[in-house]
């Protein structure tokens, strides 16, 4: 009776052992990242929340609680400042330059799943991913250099003859979509690559073998079951053109010509904010309306996210 009664208390104890080890390793591996997130995030933008409500006497912060800068941010939403025409225009260009960069990624995303070997896929992917890998302020100028009006492509149309062929988009929110087509695309490469090398492969067949052409088999099955990620990559380059600054700012050259009129991207009137007062309040509460819009595309990218999820099912 006490060989069992020891054996028991044995494996008893190495099971509480196992567990210990297990729960500390938990608690390190959610715990580091989680204070990482906590005070590197969440204390800093908590502290902007509260600068916001805070305001400015003599040029200097007074910490009492006050609505006078998003009663400021009202007044000029439609006059003034016209806050309201920035965000508009922000949206504007982050939902054309979304559409237009999932629209040119998707086919090369489709043919690396498609027409190229397997055992090439990841190295075509990194090679895609590459450009990534520099800095982001570098290729903006190198745009700037391309696009200019005696930049590398018109000075290449005159070198060959073509004298009446010019592109004057510099200066553009236009430039400032192919800046940031230009970020994102590597991104949305890998994005999109994962989602359509998921689609089962057999439904594929299926839909040949019933005679759908190549084109009904990507409208009719491809397309449908891989727009889980066409709807992540969208709204992924929806919140990175909303809160980008550089190619509005160098391409764009602060406030470039749009179709809705020349008005700044709203994160570029809260860098002029920034720089131009020492009103530190006034532009954390710039800072919070634009998260408020960025939550809002975030929100209903995951509502479209999960209907599309539900119906793939």
């Amino acid at each position: 009776m006490s060989a069992p009664a020891f054996s028991d208390i044995a494996v008893a104890g190495a099971r509480k052992r196992s567990a210990l080890k297990f729960s500390v390793a938990k608690i390190i591996s959610i715990g580091l990242p989680s204070l990482f997130f906590a005070v590197f995030f969440l204390g800093p933008l908590g502290y902007l929340v509260l600068l916001g409500f805070w305001r400015v006497d003599n040029f200097r912060i007074v910490e009492e609680f006050s609505l006078d800068n998003y009663f400021d941010i009202v007044r000029n939403f439609v006059n003034g400042s016209n806050y309201g025409f920035a965000i508009a225009q922000t949206l504007y260009v982050a939902a054309t330059t979304a559409m237009a960069a999932v629209a040119l990624c998707y086919p090369l995303a489709l043919a690396i799943v498609f027409a190229v070997p397997p055992r090439y896929q990841r190295l075509v992917v990194l090679l895609a991913v590459a450009p990534f890998w520099t800095s982001y302020i570098l290729r903006v100028y190198a745009w700037q250099v391309l696009l200019a009006r005696k930049g590398v492509i018109n000075s290449a149309f005159a070198y060959l003859g073509f004298t009446d062929v010019r592109i004057d988009i510099l200066f553009t929110q236009t430039a400032t979509r192919v800046g940031l087509i230009h970020y994102l695309a590597p991104i949305l490469v890998v994005i999109l690559y994962v989602a359509i090398s998921n689609v089962d492969r057999t439904l594929i067949e299926a839909a040949r073998q019933m005679g759908a052409t190549r084109w009904q088999v990507l409208w009719r099955v491809i397309l449908p079951l891989s727009r889980t990620g066409v709807v992540l990559g969208l709204s992924f380059s929806a919140l990175v053109a909303c809160g980008d600054v550089l190619s509005g700012s160098i391409l764009g050259g602060g406030a470039g010509a749009s179709l809705i009129g020349k008005l700044p991207l709203f994160a570029e009137m809260i860098i002029r904010a920034y720089t131009s007062s020492t009103n530190l309040p006034h532009t954390a509460a710039l800072a919070l309306v634009l998260i408020v819009v960025m939550l809002s595309v975030l929100f209903v990218a995951y509502v479209v996210t999960e209907r599309s999820r539900i119906a793939v099912k």
